[in-house]
């Protein structure tokens, strides 16, 4: 005969299990409620458990001192805003925004961006990642109230480390060593900066909705015009804005908006006029045919070049690698259905900012799981596929009703002339006056030169000397320390009448290093046999996150040294 506290209830479940599960979820919802009258106090701790999974993972995964998988233009970047700092402008090949922010720290450190990245991952640790949760927060408890919002906060501090043991175990070092240093902020890539500003301009957006005056829609545009400055291939974000005013029948929201964005747009244009001389969008495509090729032609293709064939591909990689790329691939629907139920613009804004990265972005050339860098490439529209994923519980209708929606947000307070203009200063005027009074690079004896694609310092601070002994040359150097990040050299040199570098026009201040590389060594010597009488040796820092010689990017380049010493 059964014991009294073994009772089967009906239902089929012990009553002792029932009574327990009663007071779990009771207590469950009290802790919920307490923690959504306190918002402020559980983001701060939230915050802090970022700090600390951070730390965690910065100290166990692959390293070299700081330098992590950098996956892209880390150099030219930190390069851009050391020149900016000592009044030249560099060749413009990227965006200023980045650049800009960095600039502070030029004057600060030397030139490589080993010298950078203490203060980069700072401000992205301590800086950037805050706002960011912040912004998730505000985005979702818009969407179905704090509950929903601490959900969702919670969920984007694990979910990066969460996702871990759903890929394939020989995908780890791609996912875990490649791309989250880059996702979470220990590199000087522009991509999570500009994850971040779309984040704060999305939010934004949606404030405007609520706002009385077009003020707000002016402060959304001018942030999304300065996360174009930092990555023009932003301006794919646009079509979630777009489509956030056309569905709540906003649209005059629009024109403040658009007038916020465009000072960051003139800037861009000045920017890449004065350091390359045209601006690339209307440029004339150098492989085209002259009959083909018509003078002020918007070259649209190389930014929105859709390939399907591409898109498949990354598609059926992903099925390869990850757990299950059909959950992948419903999240966002079923997440783009749950949101509409409590706010159809929403619904349409992070649709449309998911989608137009995912189309334009995943179907690239440059776009590949099997190597990672589709993820790095869709990385601004990250936030927008998240907030569509974790607004599923509003599916459940048991789950839906216990979290409170806001359908009549209160409108936000007006907001303030100086706020306006304090904020066109910061992301406006000061970039102009960056942009503006530098000088453009001298061909003559440059600061820079790109190696390859990389724009990299020429560091004065590199000292090289050089004994000849008849023919022989040996060549001895040394340079700054660079604490625990380990280096090696590459030694190069002039071939016989050769050139040491070559601009790309005269006085452009875009000059390519024509040197040939003789040696990639640990060892700060080098002897060279039987170099030319006329010879011109130039001695190249490298490193990367695996300490690898084989491999690496110069960051550092030595001033040219006759081989007469």
């Amino acid at each position: 005969m059964p014991q009294p506290d073994a009772v089967v209830a009906p239902g089929g479940i012990p009553s002792r299990l029932r009574t327990a599960l009663s007071i779990g979820v009771d207590r469950g919802t009290r802790a919920t409620l307490w923690a959504a009258e306190r918002p402020v106090a559980v983001l701060a701790v939230l915050v802090v458990v970022q700090w600390l999974a951070l730390l965690a993972f910065a100290l166990t995964v692959k390293h070299n001192g700081l330098v992590y998988y950098q996956g892209g233009d880390q150099i030219g970047l930190t390069t851009s805003a050391w020149l900016l700092a000592h009044g030249s402008l560099p060749p413009t090949v990227l965006g200023f925004g980045w650049p800009f922010l960095l600039l502070p720290f030029g004057w600060l450190v030397p030139s490589d961006y080993v010298a950078f990245l203490p203060f980069v991952i700072g401000l992205n640790a301590l800086v950037l990642a805050p706002i960011a949760l912040a912004c998730v927060y505000a985005l979702a408890a818009r969407i179905g109230g704090r509950v929903l919002g601490l959900w969702a906060a919670a969920l984007w501090v694990a979910a990066p480390y969460l996702a871990i043991p759903f890929f394939r175990d020989d995908y780890h070092e791609r996912y875990v060593e490649q791309f989250l240093p880059q996702a979470l902020g220990l590199t000087a890539l522009a991509d999570y900066p500009s994850m971040v500003c779309l984040l704060i301009a999305a939010y934004l957006a949606v404030r405007a909705l609520d706002a009385t005056d077009p003020a707000h829609a002016v402060l959304a545009g001018l942030v999304t015009g300065f996360a174009l400055a930092i990555k023009p291939a932003n301006i794919l974000f646009l079509a979630g804005p777009a489509m956030l005013l056309l569905l709540a029948r906003r649209p005059r929201l629009g024109i403040p908006f658009t007038l916020g964005i465009l000072p960051s747009l003139l800037l861009l244009a000045l920017w890449k006029q004065r350091g390359l001389g045209s601006i690339p969008l209307f440029g004339l495509d150098e492989t085209r045919t002259a009959a083909s090729a018509t003078l002020g032609a918007v070259d649209l293709d190389r930014y929105l070049d859709l390939d399907w064939a591409t898109l498949r591909r990354n598609m059926a990689n992903l099925r390869e690698f990850f757990w299950s790329v059909r959950v992948l691939q419903w999240l966002p629907f079923a997440g783009a259905f749950a949101v509409a139920r409590r706010s159809v613009p929403l619904s349409g804004l992070l649709a449309a900012w998911f989608a137009g990265f995912l189309l334009i972005k995943g179907s690239s050339a440059q776009a590949s799981v099997e190597s990672g860098s589709f993820f790095r490439l869709l990385m601004p529209a990250y936030p927008a596929y998240f907030l569509l994923a974790v607004a599923l519980p509003l599916l459940v209708p048991g789950l839906a009703r216990g979290v409170s929606p806001r359908r009549s947000p209160a409108a936000p307070h007006r907001l303030s002339r100086q706020t306006l203009v304090a904020v066109a200063c910061i992301l406006v005027v000061l970039p102009a006056l960056a942009i503006a009074t530098p000088s453009p690079l001298s061909s003559e004896n440059p600061a820079s030169i790109t190696i390859g694609p990389i724009i990299t310092p020429v560091d004065s601070s590199i000292d090289v000397s050089i004994v000849a002994d008849g023919a022989k040359r040996t060549l001895t150097w040394s340079h700054r320390d660079f604490g625990s990040t380990k280096v090696f050299y590459r030694v190069f040199r002039t071939a016989a009448g050769g050139e040491d570098y070559s601009c790309l026009d005269a006085g452009s201040p875009d000059c390519r290093l024509q040197l040939l590389t003789l040696a990639s060594t640990r060892a700060q010597t080098f002897v060279d046999l039987s170099p030319p009488a006329d010879a011109l040796y130039r001695i190249g820092i490298a490193t990367n996150w695996q300490n690898d010689a084989a491999g690496g990017d110069v960051i550092g380049l030595s001033r040219p040294i006759p081989a007469s010493g």
